[in-house]
């Protein structure tokens, strides 16, 4: 949708030669992920950066987490809870290819000391998380580290105390992690999440802290379904007022997609994934996906998640289904009742972030078609002429004999630079935000559109702007 002009592409080519001159990146490119040496600063940051100088022996390179909230070499949080800020560092000495350091400083009435300097033996930072694991109040540094080769991650947690520091290591690999009070109980567990491979099925552990032993342990696992090739998306949010867990989206080699729901089972003292079920050796999921286009959303704010289902609009059988657009039902999961209830049904479009709500008198009677340059949803009305079910059609929302009615809307997001230099009359802007501008084109009344027809007053009941943008 994004048109670059080839002076700026040009322009943007010589800079980036520009940045690895100055730089002394190699020919492989400029990597933001590694900053040898920053330069000279004063104050606290000063004593920081000598500090780190002293620990390294010289030359260092700054190591950045790839993944997660926490992206800097240098993260500030107070961990004790004595209303100071500690500082914490990830480096690389000069010349060490394999170990990547953690290190821990601390301000004691306006001086900085180390704490606590923990190697380990992978190249890369894959992810920080910081809170409770102890139970103690103090938050604990949650690091999942990267050997480099793959996604394969391995975890420590760094315990900061008053005066000295400690380091907790788990025995498992995995794939992805993320720390929640799963169990209610007032301490953060650690979720470790692996994907299928060759040798294992894909699984959630959820490690807790043992004071006895001063240990990690694992409380608890759970099976992931055999769609989990990727992990899309992770988050730790409630299904019911009632009950809160891990929401998985997940993703296969056929670019099907669904949502596991993985939560603290009370009664059996155990995780529990209620929408993995298991039909013989066949895996089910009510949430299977035919894409990875949506993924599990607060999406009308009412702090819970809901899953997303997915259908083909109704569509001709012969008819190239690439332009088709999806409906998307959002629904609430209840693991009383252990089933999908629909709350919403939109057609939805994460990169562009929006979504429009099917209005109660277009379903089952319209249907919608994307643009080639995806840019654009057009909805019409649906003349069903040959059978069909709710979707219009077959279980795959297809029909025979189906065809495009009259056009009722067209939502169009432009560039700004795409909008200034149009000066369309044929639409109206509807949200101005930014680089983006989102415009519809409403076309005036028919007799077969008659009394469902759309007009510009209803738009903003219909029309929502997602979180992301």
């Amino acid at each position: 949708m994004r048109k670059i002009n080839k002076r700026l592409r040009a322009l943007a080519a010589v800079l980036s030669l520009a940045l690895l001159a100055l730089t002394g990146c190699t020919s492989s490119g400029f990597d933001n992920s590694n900053l040898l040496r920053p330069p000279k600063t004063t104050g606290d940051k000063a004593k920081i950066q000598s500090i780190i100088e002293h620990k390294a022996g010289g030359d260092y390179t700054l190591k950045y987490p790839q993944n997660g909230n926490y992206r800097s070499a240098i993260i500030y949080e107070d961990l004790d809870g004595d209303k100071t800020e500690e500082a914490i560092v990830f480096y690389k000495p000069s010349g060490d290819k394999e170990t990547t350091h953690i290190l821990l400083i601390k301000n004691f009435s306006g001086v900085w000391k180390d704490v606590g300097d923990y190697s380990s033996r992978s190249s890369e930072v894959d992810k920080v998380e910081i809170g409770d694991v102890t139970g103690d109040g103090a938050n604990e540094v949650v690091v999942g580290w990267n050997n480099g080769s793959g996604n394969l991650c391995t975890l420590s947690v760094y315990v900061a105390g008053k005066k000295t520091t400690a380091e907790l290591k788990a025995e498992d690999t995995f794939n992805q992690f993320l720390i929640a009070d799963m169990t209610g109980e007032g301490k953060n567990s650690i979720m470790l999440f692996s994907v299928v491979d060759q040798n294992a099925d894909a699984n959630a552990k959820m490690l807790q802290y043992n004071s006895e032993t001063n240990t990690l342990f694992t409380r608890s696992s759970v099976a992931m379904s055999n769609y989990a090739n990727v992990y899309l998306n992770l988050s730790f949010g409630r299904a019911t007022k009632e009950q809160a867990g891990v929401f998985a989206d997940t993703i296969n080699v056929n670019n099907e997609s669904e949502t596991q729901f993985i939560y603290w089972d009370k009664k059996k003292a155990s995780l529990a994934n209620p929408l993995n079920t298991q039909t013989g050796s066949v895996a089910t999921n009510p949430s299977l996906r035919s894409s990875a286009e949506n993924l599990c959303a607060d999406i009308n704010s009412d702090g819970l998640i809901e899953i997303p289902t997915m259908t083909l609009m109704p569509h001709n059988a012969s008819e190239n289904v690439n332009l088709v657009a999806f409906r998307t039902t959002w629904n609430r999961f209840d693991p009383e009742k252990g089933e999908l209830s629909p709350i919403l049904e939109t057609v939805t479009d994460m990169q562009l972030g929006y979504y429009f709500v099917i209005p109660a008198e277009w379903r089952n009677r319209t249907t919608a078609r994307g643009s080639r340059l995806g840019n654009a949803v057009t909805f019409y009305m649906w003349n069903e002429q040959d059978g069909g079910n709710e979707n219009g059609g077959s279980a795959d929302g297809s029909a025979p004999g189906g065809s495009l009615g009259d056009r009722l809307l067209t939502i169009q997001v432009f560039t700004a630079q795409e909008w200034t230099a149009s000066q369309s009359k044929d639409y109206i802007e509807i949200g101005d935000y930014g680089e983006s501008v989102y415009a519809v084109n409403i076309p005036a009344e028919t007799k077969d559109t008659k009394g469902i027809a759309m007009s510009l007053n209803k738009m903003p009941d219909y029309f929502v702007m997602l979180n992301n943008k």
